[in-house]
């Protein structure tokens, strides 16, 4: 299970509405202030994700909690995520440059780079329907696990790989 501190934000039904604080992950990096990737990454993130979660602890608003999701869940949402648009861009690029070949087209690689683009855009649209199949499974929802410890903040983080 990976584990990860937030805040209640509001509560609806049986679900939470929580707040997570992000960091980098070179945070813990002893040149993490100097660092160019640590600096542009506070650049261009967002500082705090909302998320809504299931609440089967009856956490408030305003409480301290631990949220977690399990790691197979988060391995095969991330596989998706990253494989499905690749491979459907590099496919579809395939699939024009045989057609492009056959019809003997001289548009250089036009047909080529136009297919990786619809391919791409397609991967995305796709993953986005199959995430939308999905987000209301048990498995792939994340749930508030305990009440964390206010006195010491608690950081408990698991990662896969």
């Amino acid at each position: 299970m990976i584990e990860e501190p937030a805040t209640v934000i509001s509560v609806d039904d049986g679900y939470a509405f929580v707040e997570t604080r992000q960091s980098p992950a070179c945070g813990a990096c002893s040149s993490a202030g100097s660092c160019t990737t640590s600096v542009l990454s506070g650049l261009f993130k967002r500082r705090h994700t909302r998320l809504r979660v299931s609440n089967p602890i009856d956490a408030k608003a305003g409480e301290h909690v631990i949220i977690g999701l399990a790691e197979g869940a988060l391995l095969k949402v991330s596989f998706m995520a990253y494989l499905l648009p690749l491979l459907s861009m590099i496919l579809l690029a395939l699939l024009m440059q045989v057609l492009a070949s056959h019809f003997a087209w001289q548009a250089g690689e036009l047909p080529q780079v136009a297919g990786g683009l619809l391919g791409l855009m397609a991967g995305f649209l796709l993953l986005r329907h199959i995430a939308g199949q999905q987000r209301d499974k048990p498995d792939y929802q994340a749930v508030i696990l305990r009440l964390a410890n206010t006195n010491t903040v608690e950081f408990s983080r698991e990662y896969v790989g």
